[in-house]
């Protein structure tokens, strides 16, 4: 039996902005940054493991549900995957790629659709119990 034909994965997921998560991320980042300067990491190596630490908080932020996304809702019906992107009135086919992952309290979600591709991380606050559980199975149950 395909995936795409199993009822019990059957989702909608329209998250809204996570200001608690870009928060956390905002931390673990700073965190990440100052760890070389408190170890004594001499200055040169501990300048560019910092300046990389907050050169991968834009890429963290860019995953993080809000109005800055690019990707509006997820659907997971008997249909298959189908994504709607900001700005657009309709859903189109998409599929979950290969980076999504499934932890405990958060989930990574990489949409692929014809005109790109997307990253979601949710935490359990991010959506209904229900829908979170139903997207952290099929995650772990197709990727």
């Amino acid at each position: 039996m395909r995936p795409s034909s199993m009822t019990s994965f059957t989702l909608r997921a329209e998250p809204g902005p996570a200001p608690r998560l870009a928060a956390a991320a905002a931390l673990f980042h700073l965190v990440a940054a100052a760890m070389p300067w408190l170890l004594d990491v001499p200055a040169a190596p501990a300048a560019a493991l910092a300046l990389v630490a907050l050169a991968g908080f834009a890429s963290t932020l860019a995953c993080i549900p809000g109005r800055h996304h690019g990707l509006a809702a997820l659907a997971i019906d008997a249909a298959g995957v189908r994504a709607r992107e900001a700005g657009a009135a309709s859903f189109v086919p998409a599929r979950l790629g290969p980076r999504s992952r499934a932890f405990a309290g958060l989930v990574l979600v990489d949409v692929r659709t014809g005109t790109g591709r997307h990253a979601w991380l949710l935490t359990r606050r991010n959506l209904p119990a229900d829908d979170f559980r139903r997207l952290r199975a099929r995650i772990r149950f197709s990727c």
